[in-house]
């Protein structure tokens, strides 16, 4: 398990989030294209928009202003305690 932690703490997707996103609460949502056009993680910067081949739900802030993709939300949950 502590190898695991290490390579977080050095994935290149960690930059600087937990100064926002640390603690907080979110929520599994399927993202509301009549309030955006799109979105990114903001991990790994992929898109959340109504094209197939991006994501459509995801983890976000009770205002939706942050998202992150369902893989970032496994990688980082422990780390970043939501």
């Amino acid at each position: 398990m502590t190898e695991v932690k290490s390579q977080i703490k050095d994935d290149w997707r960690r930059q600087g989030q937990e100064y926002y996103l640390k603690g907080i609460k979110l929520f599994l949502k399927n993202i509301d294209f009549d309030k955006t056009d799109h979105e990114h993680c903001e991990f790994c910067n992929n898109k959340f928009s109504s094209q197939d081949c991006d994501f459509n739900k995801g983890y976000t802030t009770k205002d939706n202003y942050y998202w992150v993709c369902e893989k970032c939300y496994v990688d980082f949950k422990d780390e970043f305690d939501w």
